[in-house]
């Protein structure tokens, strides 16, 4: 249940980030980085058949999950020690 709410909110927010792009009736992308994507494709396509690229992206995804769940914990001990009335 609180996994869910975290999820609506994450949702919202990034609904709210991209609504500019929404309401504009012709929102696309230049052709340069369109071209560029096309080009990056095509190299990890031919890279994935060697290295798994979505698995090593998947990791460096939960790597970056965990070390920022640490950083926010120190963050919040370190404001929680700042409390004068707590030691």
């Amino acid at each position: 249940m609180i996994i869910s709410a975290f999820l609506y909110m994450v949702y919202g927010v990034i609904w709210l980030l991209t609504e500019p792009f929404r309401i504009l009736p012709d929102a696309s992308l230049p052709s340069n980085i369109a071209s560029a994507i096309t080009t990056a494709n095509t190299y990890l396509v031919s890279i994935n058949s060697f290295v798994p690229v979505s698995t090593i992206l998947t990791i460096v995804a939960l790597t970056l999950v965990v070390e920022g769940f640490i950083l926010s914990w120190k963050l919040i001990n370190w404001v929680i020690k700042k409390i004068p009335t707590i030691s």
